[in-house]
């Protein structure tokens, strides 16, 4: 839980001799009933009640995560638990085990899960009530298969801690939507050839706003090598082999709780633990960053160690670099996906395009199994019609 979910009453303080005793009344979602919770300050002030309710919501979270625990730790019926309760309960109990950025996807599916039907116990679930909810969401096919694998695992972890007896997910089906014509429009948005690219960076280039320069040189890197923009913010100088022209990517940076808080986190697979070998142009643009950072004067600046990061020596936000690529993108007239990680998905396709054996594709790109690789691979891009064409057109009358 997070105490952003928490339904909060009224917030209120009492004068107590030369302090002041602060209370917040809250709903706790395990007992199902109204609580109190309070802390004591020495001033009732604006920034003291801002205070005042970072400290309570912080309590009432715990008041809530041990009444889950007293919940299962009693001798009560714990039949009677609801969803809420039970999901909330996965939760924590996964939370050790995901990436902060997978554990913050589950807690908004989560949320959906509760607000759909969080009141109602484990044990009053149906098979056809599960199959109705999911055959309503109207969502993109991975979106909906996300939600299901989140749903599943929770009913799943409910029948391991015996609180139900039988799990209702098992024999529901998703009815997922086949590929249409817009889908496939959609994904061919997402992959830019050579000469789209250098639309847009040649746009960029024009701006007047010197750091510009630097969001074109991560983009292009980002195109050059295939990284995932957590790998790249996470690069370090020691992580770059100047004699071997080759990076390591050994960490991410987990971005979801901003860039300035450097948290690093291990890469998403295994197979993401890997070395990538950079062509001449990559090794230009780390040199170029290399040099500008420590020419920096910049007053604000701080050396951090991070490669491709901003004149005040932080990781680059990636919805800043999102935004300028937009931008600039939408004036060229492409009909594209202006995003960071379609550089990933063009990577691969540039890849396909010369030839290269899709295992090795699939190692430098750090993909642990075959299913995304495919789907780009197999994509056809206009230079291999065009290469397809030309060698047809070789074939004279058939005679």
């Amino acid at each position: 839980m997070k105490v952003e979910d928490i339904k909060v009453g009224s917030l209120w303080s009492e004068s107590r001799k030369n302090k002041f005793l602060w209370r917040m009344r809250y709903f706790n979602i395990v007992t199902k009933s109204e609580d109190k919770v309070s802390v004591t300050l020495t001033s009732n002030s604006n920034q003291a009640k801002t205070k005042a309710r970072k400290l309570l919501l912080t309590k009432a979270k715990r008041k809530i995560e041990q009444s889950e625990l007293n919940i299962v730790n009693s001798s009560l019926n714990i039949n009677s638990l609801t969803f809420s309760s039970v999901a909330n309960l996965w939760l924590n109990d996964c939370s050790k085990r995901l990436k902060p950025s997978t554990l913050n996807n589950r807690r908004k599916q989560i949320k959906r899960f509760v607000d759909e039907f969080g009141d109602q116990e484990m044990s009053q679930f149906t098979t056809f009530q599960i199959q109705v909810f999911f055959n309503s969401l109207n969502l993109k096919s991975g979106t909906v298969k996300g939600y299901f694998l989140t749903c599943k695992s929770i009913f799943d972890f409910a029948k391991r801690m015996e609180i139900i007896s039988k799990d209702p997910t098992l024999n529901v089906k998703l009815s997922l939507s086949k590929k249409t014509l817009e889908d496939i429009k959609k994904q061919n948005r997402k992959l830019f050839t050579v000469e789209d690219l250098a639309k847009v960076l040649n746009r960029m280039r024009e701006s007047e706003n010197p750091r510009t320069y630097f969001i074109v040189l991560t983009i292009e890197f980002l195109f050059l090598t295939g990284l995932r923009y957590c790998e790249l913010a996470a690069l370090k100088e020691e992580n770059y082999d100047r004699t071997r022209r080759i990076i390591k990517v050994e960490t991410n940076l987990d971005y979801t709780k901003g860039v300035t808080k450097h948290t690093h986190t291990t890469t998403k697979t295994l197979s993401s633990y890997r070395e990538v070998d950079l062509n001449d142009r990559a090794v230009e643009i780390i040199e170029e960053y290399l040099k500008a950072n420590h020419d920096n004067t910049y007053v604000g600046y701080e050396n951090h160690g991070y490669i491709f990061c901003t004149r005040s020596g932080q990781p680059h936000n990636i919805g800043h670099l999102n935004r300028s690529f937009k931008y600039y993108g939408q004036e060229t007239g492409l009909d594209k996906q202006f995003s960071c990680h379609c550089m990933r998905h063009s990577h691969i396709s540039l890849l396909a395009e010369m030839g290269i054996n899709q295992k090795v594709v699939m190692q430098r790109v750090g993909h642990a199994t075959s299913t995304i690789t495919n789907n780009i691979y197999t994509h056809v891009t206009p230079n291999m019609s065009k290469e397809l064409n030309q060698k047809m057109n070789r074939i004279n009358k058939i005679s």
